[in-house]
């Protein structure tokens, strides 16, 4: 029997991983927070249409196709199935993610199979990766912008053509009108461009240029949508959480102060795994005397996976920079640049766009490019210590072609690097482990949010008189509480809690 080649044994590895967080997904009942009231406003609205046009003008937000989504997916689930629709759209958004990430890693060999089991585990282990999972509003929008946003990556690697570029164009339209976080799409097509895929072409970039203009024109100018303030919601700041009226007083005069913490905080949530939601869990852990695995682990695991990006990254643009001007233009990046040039793109723009208030689902799309790059320096590395030489067998020449000159004096060795990234892997393996114990304990939350739901409402007078609300949401608590979960907030051991952060 024949072995699976390096990119069919990564295909299925990426397929396993993701369909066991689908199935995860697919015992959560629909959350009874900030998703009831979409899915009532979904049922009023006469069409998908109306529910498209109805979200125009809000204060600060332009989310039209966000709430037509949640319209088409009421109207699918035929009044009976809503569980099903909106749990089984979050499940297959899922694992198409996954294995739109693992084909953007265009695995073709042992070295690259190995590098891409570590950024898969990469990917699912960081915490911004836990907000495309952990909550749905009642669709993850977070996750349909890293979806929409490794469309565009791949859409680059492609061999081009016109049906790519209004692909391209028509996916950031999308993605914009879905979310704010949307216009990293551009980000995404610009940044691949300059590193050299011209998939999406200049003539695809510069129409969604105009798409880009054309969105902000709409949103400040004809509609004059604002942007979030300081009264919205609560944001982390150091090792606390602050709420609304105390953000006015202590930023209310000087927000820069406040938006430039939010922006630094959210890039160094994804290089470090800290601060979590801008706030410093370890500082604040060491202060509590509660020191625990599951604040150490992250960031033991991030600083040396960033560090051996920084390594890879670093040793590309000396060797650039030890070429003559000439060469350095007409030789192209290798992919392991491209990557690591992509996603430093997408952290500076995804952590502006964070300036609001942080929060680590916001960066969900920058976490996914940083296993991206960990993925390409991991294979690096791989190549450098075992001191690969171009006319090897399976290697690419243009991505080894100047190696040799590196392997001995950077890693010192195969065994060394072996060690460490063994050691690295198990961390990131662990990490992302924990998700299926989070959306365990996450589906009880929500089944136990709907049991005490309606005695709650009466007493708060909330219980809705109309007939047909009141028969929806007994319908949706009926589907929530009647699954069997297994109650992980009661009788559950000690170390998951200690080891993975709810």
């Amino acid at each position: 029997m024949p072995h699976p080649s390096p990119r069919a044994a990564a295909y299925g590895l990426a397929f396993l991983v993701s369909i066991a967080m689908a199935c995860d997904l697919l015992w959560m009942p629909v959350q009874l927070a900030d998703s009831v009231g979409e899915i009532l406003d979904a049922q009023r609205s006469p069409s998908v249409w109306a529910s498209f046009t109805g979200s125009f003008g809000t204060e600060a937000y332009l989310r039209p196709l966000r709430i037509a989504q949640i319209k088409v997916l009421f109207d699918a689930a035929q009044g009976q199935h809503y569980w099903l629709v909106y749990r089984g759209f979050h499940a297959v958004l899922l694992v198409a993610a996954v294995l739109l990430f693992t084909r953007a890693l265009r695995v073709s060999t042992i070295v690259d199979f190995a590098a891409a089991a570590f950024a898969l585990a990469v990917l699912t282990g960081l915490q911004t990766f836990r907000g495309t999972i952990q909550e749905a509003f009642p669709i993850n929008h977070f996750l349909e912008i890293l979806f929409f946003c490794l469309i565009a990556l791949n859409l680059a690697q492609s061999r081009g053509g016109i049906w790519i570029d209004a692909a391209a164009a028509l996916i950031f339209v999308m993605a914009v009108l879905t979310l704010e976080s949307g216009l990293l799409v551009w980000v995404v097509a610009a940044a691949a461009w300059a590193a050299g895929w011209r998939g999406i072409s200049a003539r695809g970039l510069a129409v969604m240029t105009v798409c880009l203009l054309g969105y902000l024109y709409v949103r400040f100018v004809y509609l004059s949508s604002g942007v979030p303030t300081l009264a919205e919601r609560s944001s982390g700041y150091l090792v606390s959480i602050l709420d609304p009226p105390e953000l006015q007083r202590r930023f209310g005069e000087q927000p820069l102060v406040f938006y430039g913490y939010n922006v630094a905080a959210s890039a160094m949530s994804v290089l470090f795994s800290e601060p979590q939601s801008g706030v410093f869990v370890t500082v604040r852990a060491w202060l509590d005397d509660r020191v625990m695995p599951r604040v150490v682990l992250p960031i033991a695991t991030s600083l040396v996976t960033t560090a051996l990006i920084a390594w890879a990254g670093i040793s590309r643009a000396r060797l650039r920079a030890s070429a003559s001007a000439r060469q350095a233009r007409r030789e192209p990046f290798d992919d392991t640049a491209r990557f690591i040039l992509i996603f430093a793109a997408v952290l500076a723009a995804n952590a502006v766009l964070s300036f609001a208030y942080t929060k680590d689902d916001i960066m969900s799309t920058a976490g996914a490019f940083y296993a991206l790059a960990a993925f390409g320096a991991v294979r690096e590395g791989l190549l450098v210590v075992a001191e690969v030489r171009p006319q090897a067998k399976g290697i690419r020449p243009h991505d080894t072609g100047r190696l040799k000159a590196l392997s001995r004096p950077v890693m010192g060795g195969l065994i060394p690097f072996a060690l460490v990234l063994v050691l690295l892997a198990i961390g990131w393996s662990v990490r992302s482990a924990g998700i299926h114990f989070v959306l365990r304990s996450q589906a009880i939350k929500h089944q136990v949010d709907w049991v005490e739901m309606p005695g709650r409402w009466r007493r708060n007078g909330q219980w809705p008189s109309d007939p047909a609300r009141e028969r929806l949401i007994l319908l949706l608590r009926d589907e929530a509480v009647r699954v069997a979960l297994p109650n992980t907030r009661v009788d559950r051991p000690e170390w998951p809690v200690r080891l993975w952060m709810e």
